[in-house]
């Protein structure tokens, strides 16, 4: 006995194919109604923040984050 895919099953196969690739093709911002100057905006400030938090971690690295503990005396 031959088992076939009856039409329904099919007809839903055939939706969540075309679900799938249009939500590939479209990305998670479809339709977010973001300018472009907004995207820029965004993207930099994204980098923007992304550089500032570098900067901390190399003056945490060179010790540049909290005052010195050195006298201000010359010691000889």
């Amino acid at each position: 006995m031959k088992k076939t895919i009856s039409n329904y099953t099919r007809l839903v196969l055939c939706l969540c194919v075309a679900i799938l690739a249009l939500s590939c093709l479209t990305g998670c911002q479809a339709g977010a109604g973001e300018t472009r100057a907004e995207v820029n905006r965004r993207h930099g400030r994204v980098f923007n923040t992304g550089m500032l938090r570098i900067q901390d971690d190399v003056d945490s690295l060179f010790l540049l984050d909290r005052p010195t503990r050195l006298s201000d005396k010359y010691v000889r």
